[in-house]
């Protein structure tokens, strides 16, 4: 009597490791090179219209503090030179309150540069180009004391600030800041109602800016991902053939969905990368003959340039593996008999 051998069982089958699906999904980008470079153009110019708009707002913002800050400091020193003449030769003194802002440094070097007799500095640190001085020696001599600084009260009195002043006169850079009064004393501001009326623009204009630029990020994504889907689809219909191969050879769906997904965080990353370098480079060097180079890189926030930078990285990284879902899955659940048969 002939006795049946056992049969052995069918194992599991295990998927080839991620070090071989990754030389492969490699050994694809080079053949199908072509291709390739296709599905890269669509992400470098999404990212590229992307951080090209992200740092023209950056610029704008740099360039408008910039300006703003320049008008402000033309301001101050018509402002002074109206009521005091030529700074030349003549004693300043400066009662600082609270911290000195940029624009009040700015207006010290001012100051400092345009050569006066004296420059006398009470309630902050020693600054280079200025004497310290006690409060009772501000007023002796001096043609004019400032209030500077972002202390909305000012502690000492105008009257002990302009003692020993022929014509006691201050100029203070803040309209709002309480001061006590003093007979015969003239307190004047810097700047006045036009200030906030021009802040108050800015505001608006920042709030239209950041409309504008949440639709066209939105748009950027869109196009971004429709263009790498459908290149990623036009690749798995050149690929019918090799897919039905490699299925007959045994290879099982989430092999075949892990080398699309490769691909394509392979081909996401590499044109991110270039997106994000062209569109800053791009829109700095545009804007560098616009508003001038020095004015651009001189003023320009590059921290949160680069943040921005590293995090339109990883959108377009992780907008090309979302892309290329549905073209790997299409892939994945070919029956391999209908895929060789495809004479596509």
């Amino acid at each position: 009597m002939k006795t049946e051998e056992p049969q052995s069982e069918i194992g599991i089958q295990h998927p080839p490791p991620f070090r071989r699906a990754f030389r492969i999904a490699v050994q694809g980008i080079r053949i199908r090179l072509g291709r390739s470079l296709v599905t890269l153009s669509g992400v470098v110019l999404g990212t590229a219209f992307l951080m090209s708009t992200v740092t023209t707002q950056f610029v704008d913002r740099a360039v408008a503090r910039e300006r703003d800050a320049r008008q402000q400091l033309r301001i101050m020193e018509s402002v002074l030179k109206s009521r005091i003449g030529s700074i030349e030769g003549k004693t300043l003194s400066v009662a600082v309150c609270g911290t000195l802002t940029p624009m009040d440094a700015a207006l010290l070097d001012l100051l400092r540069d345009a050569k006066p007799a004296a420059l006398r500095l009470y309630g902050a640190a020693a600054c280079p180009g200025f004497e310290p001085a006690n409060l009772t020696a501000l007023g002796p001599g001096a043609v004019a004391v400032l209030i500077l600084g972002d202390a909305p009260v000012c502690p000492v009195p105008l009257a002990a600030l302009t003692g020993g002043m022929n014509v006691p006169l201050v100029i203070d850079s803040r309209s709002d800041r309480q001061c006590q009064p003093a007979p015969g004393v003239r307190r004047e501001i810097f700047f006045g109602r036009q200030l906030a009326d021009q802040r108050d623009r800015v505001a608006k204009q920042a709030r239209q800016d950041r409309f504008r630029t949440i639709w066209i990020v939105v748009v950027s994504l869109a196009v971004t991902i429709i263009g790498v889907a459908n290149a990623l689809l036009m690749s798995v219909t050149e690929r019918f053939r090799e897919i039905g191969t490699m299925k007959c050879l045994g290879a099982l769906s989430v092999f075949i969905r892990r080398l699309f997904l490769i691909e394509s965080s392979l081909i996401g990353l590499a044109g991110s990368v270039i997106g994000v370098i062209s569109g800053i480079l791009l829109t700095l060097v545009v804007y560098g003959f616009i508003y001038g180079f020095g004015l651009v890189f001189g003023s320009l926030a590059y921290g949160p340039l680069m943040l921005a930078a590293l995090a339109a990285v990883i959108t377009g990284t992780i907008l090309a593996v979302v892309a290329a879902l549905y073209p790997a899955r299409f892939a994945s659940r070919m029956v391999p008999a209908s895929a060789l048969r495809s004479t596509v």
